[in-house]
């Protein structure tokens, strides 16, 4: 596999896919593992999953410091990709096999994180 190879986005969507269960067992531990990896080379998903995760303790100890260390990290990039990725999950609910409130919370923090850096569509003026 390429993440077994150290592809950072590929360590980030097998990541993804462990934390959601999709065509795998659900495994958060193995999704903080492969996101670590992939948050190492500076992948910006991975990053801002693994701010979700710190700040809210999913999967691993919770820690508002370390989340805003990745969160800033994650503010490099642009916002508005998070903003798109966040309003293309919530389009989706009902249509993923995955459960509803964890699209839903990925929505969320992903919509969160765009606030956090500025986007305009997330940002009331």
């Amino acid at each position: 596999l390429a993440a077994d190879q150290g592809h950072a986005h590929a360590q980030y969507s097998l990541g993804y896919f462990c934390e959601c269960g999709k065509g795998m067992k659900h495994d958060l531990g193995e999704a903080v593992h492969l996101y670590r990896a992939a948050a190492a080379q500076r992948n910006m998903w991975a990053l801002a999953r693994l701010g979700v995760f710190l700040e809210k303790g999913r999967g691993m100890a919770q820690s508002e410091a370390e989340a805003a260390k990745r969160y800033a990290a994650a503010s490099e990039f642009d916002g508005a990709k998070f903003y798109d990725e966040g309003v293309r999950h919530y389009s989706e609910i009902g249509k993923r096999r995955a459960p509803a409130s964890f699209t839903i919370q990925i929505a969320v923090g992903l919509l969160a994180l765009a606030t956090r850096l500025g986007h305009a569509g997330t940002v009331e003026k």
